[in-house]
């Protein structure tokens, strides 16, 4: 197996798993969650996950300018999914 069919395993993955921590933590804003123990941690979670985005976006907007692909859909890809989307760019272009 090649070295890149072996990394872009990886992303669907890393992708699959921030797209349910941002689940939780957006659920834990609501009922049942929001009155639960478990519902600051995921608040607090939401808030993490929103600031470290917003500066990966920032960072790494050079980047994601040169994809050719529309800025508006690789910022919210990124927003959502970080340096799991920008390292899937970063494979795309290298092969």
């Amino acid at each position: 197996m090649s070295e890149t069919n072996d990394r872009s395993g990886v992303y669907p993955i890393g992708k699959a798993v921030l797209g349910a921590t941002w689940l939780f933590a957006t659920a834990c804003f609501f009922p049942p969650l929001n009155g639960a123990e478990i519902g600051a941690l995921g608040r607090s979670i939401f808030g993490v996950l929103a600031v470290t985005h917003i500066v990966e976006c920032l960072f790494f907007l050079g980047t994601l300018r040169k994809t050719g692909r529309p800025l508006v859909g690789e910022l919210w890809q990124t927003f959502l999914f970080g340096i799991v989307h920008v390292s899937a760019i970063r494979a795309e272009s290298k092969d």
